[in-house]
């Protein structure tokens, strides 16, 4: 990894994560420029294993608007099981303080933590993290064919945040607005009718193809 601290990546004996830490030995140290990996006031630090950009989750935690590692780590314990070993990991790092486990995730790891937030940079952080990927894409470090794993899982958490939204109208929003006689109500309800439709019948969709992919 590339670090200003100058960290040096070791392999992690931790269960689950052997996607990550069976290409330790094939880490390709680089140096980068900071305006190529600076979200706001973030220089981000990486390291490349298995061709793909890995992101420490406590500069996530940082870039996304957490004031400590521990936010950013309840978060993802919070939904840990949305993510798979291409997306999040752990490997030690050596730190003037000695050696610690430090927790990484790939960008699509990092586009789906920016998913399950609700930090006001959260929507601009999604934004960045995908024109990160085009830009790997276009330089043919990344294989631009569809990702159907990242956006399976992004339309799962697409439709928890949708859940959420329609019961709060239900319950809250379309009776205050019924109460005053808005017009809005309807036509809002309406929308909400549609997208939702729309989320479900992707959602199936995406599953038939998961359940119809050839196994190896």
């Amino acid at each position: 990894m590339v670090s200003k601290n100058s960290e040096t990546p070791q392999c992690a004996n931790t269960n689950g994560v052997s996607n990550v830490s069976n290409h330790c030995e094939k880490t390709d140290m680089n140096s980068i420029q900071n305006k190529e990996l600076t979200f706001h006031n973030t220089n981000f630090s990486y390291m490349e294993m298995a061709g793909q950009i890995w992101l420490t989750a406590a500069e996530v935690g940082e870039a996304l608007g957490y004031s400590d590692d521990k936010a950013i780590h309840r978060l993802y314990r919070k939904h840990a099981d949305e993510f798979t070993v291409n997306m999040t990991g752990v490997v030690k790092v050596t730190t003037p303080g000695g050696v610690q486990d430090s927790r990484v995730f790939s960008l699509r790891g990092a586009h789906l933590m920016g998913m399950f937030s609700r930090t006001t940079v959260a929507k601009e952080f999604r934004r960045w993290v995908l024109d990160i990927l085009d830009r790997e894409v276009e330089q043919g470090n990344v294989n631009p064919a569809f990702d159907f794993e990242m956006h399976s899982k992004n339309m799962t958490v697409a439709r928890k945040h949708f859940k959420f939204i329609y019961e709060a109208w239900c319950h809250q929003l379309d009776p205050a607005l019924r109460a005053i006689n808005s017009p809005v109500a309807a036509e809002l309800v309406d929308h909400l009718k549609s997208l939702g439709s729309l989320t479900y019948g992707i959602h199936l969709g995406l599953e038939r193809a998961e359940k119809s992919k050839p196994t190896h």
